[in-house]
């Protein structure tokens, strides 16, 4: 019987600290994280009480242009659909890393990918950020990362690539940075 007592209250105590009270104190739990995302509006939560920003966006129609000036091949790497909450994130990041505020706009993609985990663009931006910030081995790790999700798509294999042998370069890894190179020649050439 104590046994029993002791099992229930360990189910207890794990399920209750997920939820917690609305801010208006009508003590009706929710979770505390929320994960839906609605095609209109989210807001972005750096701890539970505090709302940092609330982002107001549309989803239009187009695709995501990714900025990539940082890493040297031209202002956009392609147009290419993805879905209309990854493209929150990215519109979101865009306008941060934009602003100058390259924290949030890690902090937003990183969100989007606890959405959409399985989203290329998503990973390919994450990548782009931390090469920006000179964070190399995460900015490889990312990049090969996005190679896993982006099968066909040979713009954002090249993307990834050069992501790749600039991290590479800037490790001292020259002979990686050739092979990598070498592999973004390869999609730029399927590209045709």
């Amino acid at each position: 019987m104590k046994l029993t007592y002791v099992g229930i209250s360990i189910f207890v105590n794990l399920l209750f600290p997920a939820c917690t009270t609305l801010p208006d104190h009508s003590n009706k739990t929710v979770p505390v994280e929320d994960r839906t995302v609605t095609e209109s509006t989210y807001q972005e939560v750096i701890s539970d009480s505090q709302v940092v920003a609330k982002a107001e966006t549309t989803v239009e129609p187009h695709h995501p242009v990714i900025e990539r000036e940082a890493v040297g091949y031209g202002k956009s790497v392609s147009e290419q659909s993805t879905s209309p909450v990854a493209l929150a994130f990215l519109n979101d990041a865009d306008k941060y890393a934009s602003a100058g505020d390259s924290d949030r706009a890690v902090a937003s993609l990183e969100r989007g990918l606890d959405i959409e985990p399985k989203d290329p663009w998503l990973w390919n931006r994450l990548a782009a950020e931390r090469l920006k910030q000179k964070m190399w081995i995460k900015a490889i790790t990312l990049a090969k990362k996005s190679n896993a999700f982006a099968a066909g798509n040979n713009q954002l294999l090249k993307a990834n690539w050069q992501i790749i042998a600039e991290a590479r370069l800037a490790l001292g890894d020259a002979a990686g940075a050739r092979k990598a190179k070498k592999m973004a020649r390869r999609f730029s050439r399927e590209q045709t």
